[in-house]
């Protein structure tokens, strides 16, 4: 009969997503977005259900990190998006109009490096995203 406990002892690993604060940066997003609407009294939501297709692939769609529309009461015709798509370790941010569950991209637009000082790229897409759909800019 063994007399010595054995502990076993659980090491953590910490994903690239943790330590790079991506995780952290996508989890802030939903509050960021209702500052930025209180602040500035725009109607950007998320987008649901997400698209099916972005500019006719279905495989873009899953590596998707949020989609969000903006409701421009004067063009309801006209739901502009902004949304975000992970690539190389880096969130690429686009402006694109949705229709019957297809996003198209319009614009590209800069991209966040570093997740930790995420918060000043992601205030300048949803300004981009405002801009877009005042402006009505299409393909």
């Amino acid at each position: 009969m063994k007399t010595a406990k054995y502990k076993s002892i659980v090491r953590k690993t910490i994903t690239w997503e943790e330590s790079s604060g991506f995780l952290q940066f996508l989890s802030s997003v939903p509050d960021r977005v209702r500052t930025f609407n209180q602040s500035f009294e725009f109607c950007i939501e998320n987008l649901s259900p997400l698209p099916l297709d972005i500019d006719g692939d279905t495989e873009i769609p899953l590596q998707v990190g949020f989609v969000l529309k903006r409701n421009n009461l004067l063009l309801p015709e006209l739901q502009y998006c902004l949304y975000s798509v992970l690539k190389e370790k880096m969130l690429y941010g686009y402006i694109g109009l949705y229709r019957n569950g297809s996003l198209t991209t319009l614009k590209e637009l800069k991209p966040i490096r570093d997740f930790h000082k995420g918060e000043a790229v992601l205030h300048g897409w949803l300004t981009q995203l405002v801009r877009a759909s005042c402006e009505k800019i299409t393909l």
